[in-house]
């Protein structure tokens, strides 16, 4: 494992594409969290409603800094979509088999690459919302609300299974990112075009469910299912578009 890990890493590090979203990702999702606390909304004449104190403490720390980070999860699935498009276009899966690698072990890499940068994504954002609670709570409740960073994962591993399966379905980098991107659109006029209530269910809305709003009770956002049922039926999709994925490369000529 630890030969492919280090041979998908010599790739990946050239990638200017991860890098420079990586580094949005990093500054917009601290910069947002940071100036909630100055963003004030007028509620009546003279008055106007702030960020509680509460959004900086546990467990509420760790629920924002994921619900931030998720916003971004379709845009650092673009990551996924460039890397994997890319290996098909310049067949450096195919040369990778030339060099004495099998064809599962090129397949194994690159879910090696999605859990990794899945990881990676999530352990930011653990460290996000772990300082910022540190600094305002200090550390007698810094276990609370760590739950979120671990749904986070299971959140950020769906969008990245999807992007890993939309690569290898479409394989034309600029149209996989375009219909990658509109994809979330599309499922969301289907839901509005089919039954509303049921459109949660849909698997890119069922990742991004998985956080929702801070503070505010589920059952008012309209959630059918609680937290570990949609939970469940995200690692059921994510199971799919593995499944999926493994099957289609090991069908086509790499």
């Amino acid at each position: 494992m630890n030969k492919l890990i280090t041979i998908e890493w010599m790739k990946l590090r050239r990638l200017m594409t991860m890098k420079v979203i990586l580094i949005i990702f990093a500054v917009v999702v601290l910069s947002i969290y940071l100036g909630l606390s100055l963003m004030s909304f007028p509620i009546a004449k003279g008055v106007n409603w702030q960020f509680p104190t509460e959004t900086y403490t546990f467990p509420n720390a760790y629920h924002f800094s994921a619900y931030i980070s998720s916003w971004f999860n379709l845009m650092i699935g673009v990551i996924i979509i460039v890397f994997v498009t890319n290996e098909l276009k310049y067949k450096t899966q195919r040369q990778n088999v030339i060099d004495g690698l099998s064809k599962r072990d090129v397949i194994l890499s690159k879910f090696y690459v999605v859990f990794v940068l899945s990881a990676v994504i999530t352990l930011y954002t653990f460290l996000v919302g772990f300082l910022v609670g540190v600094i305002n709570d200090g550390f007698s409740n810094m276990f609370d609300g760590i739950h979120h960073i671990a749904v986070y994962f299971i959140s950020t591993l769906g969008y990245f299974t999807f992007a890993f399966f939309f690569a290898n379905l479409v394989r034309l980098p600029a149209l996989a990112i375009v219909l990658y991107i509109l994809s979330t659109f599309l499922e969301g006029i289907i839901g509005f075009i089919a039954v509303q209530k049921y459109a949660q269910f849909f698997p890119l809305s069922t990742f991004s469910d998985l956080i929702p709003v801070p503070m505010l009770d589920m059952a008012k956002q309209g959630f059918i299912w609680g937290q570990w049922g949609r939970t469940g039926l995200a690692l059921i999709y994510i199971t799919i578009f593995v499944l999926i994925s493994y099957w289609v490369i090991k069908r086509r000529d790499i």
